[in-house]
């Protein structure tokens, strides 16, 4: 059963339905376990920054922790979602910016995705790529259109012929010396994050450079991350197949493991 509090108060049927109608705000998702979070305080971090970006105001850590304990009381492990949005309706005014509300919902805990999916790259750049806004039409369309295709995702690639980001997960790639992450415009997810800070204290190399698709085929490993499953190597993007490597996997999954969650 789903919990939803809109500022540490249980949602009206009302509330949601105006915020359903509301297509303007951002959010992270986030997965509790035994009462802590990887990367909580980049996750804190990223739901000010962006608060500042459409709203002109930031929102404070410290009320968003409170509000996910309310929310999480006598539940250690759950899946987790907070949505920042305003109570104008649905075009906040930038003129006097309101105090915006939070949403956190609470659902049961999500297990990692295990296959290795073949994906398909398609010509897609988000709007305000460095948010993660609720505008997703855009992504959920590519999806669906490169399931219907025998495709398991999308991958996005810019006007440049760059390789930006997953639908909802950062892309990663190896040429077997070090970890790439792409540059370009792209949402720098938490997982993204804990993995290039855990690479750190394991001494593993990485650097981030821009990634041509027409240059997929130098790289000899890919992996999608997002905080469902942080390292998920992928089978292909197009046409081009990756043989499984058990070893950087694994060596990408200890770097994640190296940063320790933090208690709620």
């Amino acid at each position: 059963m789903t919990v939803a509090r809109i500022d540490g108060a249980e949602a009206t049927a009302e509330q949601l339905r105006a915020l359903a109608l509301t297509n303007y705000g951002h959010f992270t998702s986030l997965q509790v376990r035994a009462g802590a979070v990887h990367g909580l305080t980049y996750h804190l971090e990223r739901l000010d920054r962006q608060s500042h970006a459409l709203f002109g105001r930031g929102l404070d850590g410290t009320r968003v922790r409170g509000l996910l304990r309310d929310a999480l009381t006598g539940t250690p492990d759950a899946s987790v979602r907070v949505t920042v949005f305003s109570g104008e309706g649905r075009r906040p005014s930038a003129v006097a910016p309101a105090e915006p509300h939070v949403l956190v919902t609470v659902d049961p805990p999500i297990p990692p995705l295990t296959s290795p999916p073949r994906v398909r790259t398609v010509p897609y750049e988000r709007d305000l790529p460095e948010v993660k806004h609720v505008a997703t039409f855009g992504l959920t369309w590519h999806w669906r259109r490169a399931q219907a295709e025998g495709f398991d995702d999308a991958l996005f690639v810019d006007r440049n012929g760059l390789i930006s980001e997953g639908t909802v997960w950062n892309a990663g790639f190896s040429d077997g010396d070090r970890v790439i992450w792409p540059a370009a415009g792209m949402l720098r997810g938490v997982s993204m994050r804990l993995l290039m800070d855990g690479l750190d204290r394991l001494g593993v190399p990485w650097e981030v450079r821009p990634v041509p698709l027409a240059d997929v085929s130098r790289y000899r490993f890919a992996f999608a991350s997002n905080s469902i499953t942080p390292v998920r190597p992928l089978a292909a993007i197009d046409e081009r197949g990756f043989a499984p490597d058990d070893a950087l996997t694994e060596l990408l999954e200890s770097a994640y493991r190296a940063i320790p969650a933090e208690p709620l």
